[in-house]
């Protein structure tokens, strides 16, 4: 899709982790009218390939491929173990790692890492477009009570236990927006910022600059930017991974001084953001949110089955928010 064609009807998502992959399949039919701005803070090196966990699990969930039971990589995939000068602790399956290793090829053949992924997009027959925030690198870098560590190492070597003392993206004063981001979202008819921890994966996109004044610019234009609530208050964490994933977001939003609660999200959002998206069991705290100069609705955040994606998606496209 040229910039020529967007319009009214085109849908710009801001997105990383688990929550972007179930944004693009909550979208589903509505792909070809979607562009997805992925998340690059937490991009790893794994021996000579570069793993862009965002980008690959946006492209997993549009291609069917996604793992929605552990939340990462592809369905079904096999897993025989680290190859040498490989993390023993960071494993690829053997599918994951022929998407990998083909964008390994297109980077030493000179792509760029948007023309890379444009690529892979277009070869898995995928209507949507895929675009790295930046080509540049902007790690996530987390300093703590043991020094400074790689995202990854924080978070799955070392299970985000270590304490954190301040959150960083030292790439991101020298990146540069990836070509057709910041159009993106200046000329969609809807930016929904999918409901993934604020801190690693969309935080990350804000400091690359342009993304986030290109978000108040909208804003202030009158554009509709849709934030939904990656907390949902009423809900407790059921499983180890659950776990884990609410214990990461926690402890990188207080240490980034934000409240790990509904009215820390709206406090986060309000400045870029026109609305904000809340799950049914905390419909309480609307009245109290739409304080934060946001227009608050209801649809479920955490339910995934068919119809609850299909009622969040027509909420995000929505113009007047349902009654709260």
């Amino acid at each position: 899709m040229r910039l020529e064609s967007l319009s009214s009807n085109s849908i710009t998502a801001l997105c990383g982790g688990l929550g972007g992959a179930r944004l693009a399949l909550a979208l589903g039919q509505l792909a070809a009218e979607a562009t997805f701005i992925t998340n690059v803070g937490d991009d790893w090196s794994v021996g000579e390939l570069l793993v862009c966990p965002d980008t690959d699990a946006v492209i997993y969930a549009l291609a069917g491929l996604f793992d929605e039971d552990r939340g990462w990589g592809v369905r079904d995939d096999v897993f025989p173990g680290p190859r040498e000068n490989e993390p023993p602790w960071f494993g690829l399956g053997v599918r994951d790692r022929q998407h990998h290793e083909l964008r390994h090829e297109l980077l030493l053949g000179g792509s760029d890492l948007a023309d890379a992924t444009a690529t892979i997009v277009r070869g898995l027959g995928i209507s949507a477009r895929v675009i790295p925030v930046t080509g540049d690198p902007n790690p996530t870098c987390i300093d703590t009570s043991q020094g400074r560590l790689a995202f990854q190492e924080w978070l799955v070597r070392d299970r985000a236990q270590p304490q954190v003392t301040q959150v960083e993206w030292p790439g991101s004063a020298v990146a540069a927006p990836s070509r057709d981001v910041l159009m993106s979202i200046e000329t969609a008819g809807v930016v929904v910022i999918s409901s993934s921890s604020p801190v690693a994966s969309i935080e990350p996109s804000l400091r690359v600059p342009g993304v986030r004044e290109a978000l108040i610019a909208r804003k202030e234009r009158g554009g509709r930017t849709v934030g939904i609530s990656p907390i949902v208050s009423g809900h407790l964490a059921v499983g180890p991974r659950d776990t884990h994933r609410a214990h990461a977001r926690e402890t990188l939003m207080r240490a980034m001084g934000m409240t790990p609660d509904l009215a820390g999200i709206a406090d986060w959002i309000s400045p870029w953001a026109s609305h904000m998206i809340i799950d049914p069991v905390d419909a309480f705290a609307a009245k109290v949110l739409e304080r934060s100069d946001l227009e608050v609705s209801i649809a479920p955040i955490l339910d995934q089955d068919a119809k609850s994606r299909a009622e969040l998606v027509a909420t995000v496209l929505s113009s007047t928010p349902r009654s709260v």
